[in-house]
């Protein structure tokens, strides 16, 4: 929205507020409801802005515990499940090494066989690169078998 108001020029906090209103998501909409029924009379964007990032922001232990737990492949490429869990990470620190290890944890078997045959100091870049390549492989024989 920031990069929207600073394009058209909306400087005024009514039509911000406005604005914001008429774009947000319906689940984000339920948890503001009371902002939404009271409009401050001060500092309306601003108090509402605030207002939806504490209330629907993901915790970090929570975005840790679902980098851990809850990210499968399913669909993605290995490399865009790396780029997936490095977001999840957010603004956390982990050491290169266990990141490679979470995610290579969360590989098919048949890729984890043939990237494990790579040396430890393998870059992840190229790691990405070969797992990709192992995964395209995979389902090209996939859809030939069908």
């Amino acid at each position: 929205m920031q990069a929207i108001f600073d394009a058209k020029r909306v400087t005024s906090q009514r039509a911000r507020y406005c604005y914001l209103v008429e774009k947000l998501p319906l689940e984000v909409v339920e948890e503001v409801t009371d902002f939404l029924e009271n409009v401050p009379e001060e500092r309306p964007y601003d108090t509402l802005k605030q207002a939806i990032l504490q209330r629907t922001d993901v915790s970090n232990e929570a975005m840790l515990r679902n980098l851990f737990t809850q990210v499968e492949l399913g669909d993605c490429t290995p490399s865009q499940l790396l780029r997936h869990m490095k977001a999840l990470l957010g603004d956390n620190k982990m050491s290169d090494s266990i990141m490679k290890s979470l995610w290579f944890g969360k590989l098919p078997p048949n890729t984890k066989q043939i990237l494990a045959l790579m040396s430890e100091e393998t870059a992840t870049e190229k790691l990405t690169d070969i797992a990709n390549r192992i995964h395209e492989s995979s389902r090209s024989r996939q859809v030939y078998a069908h």
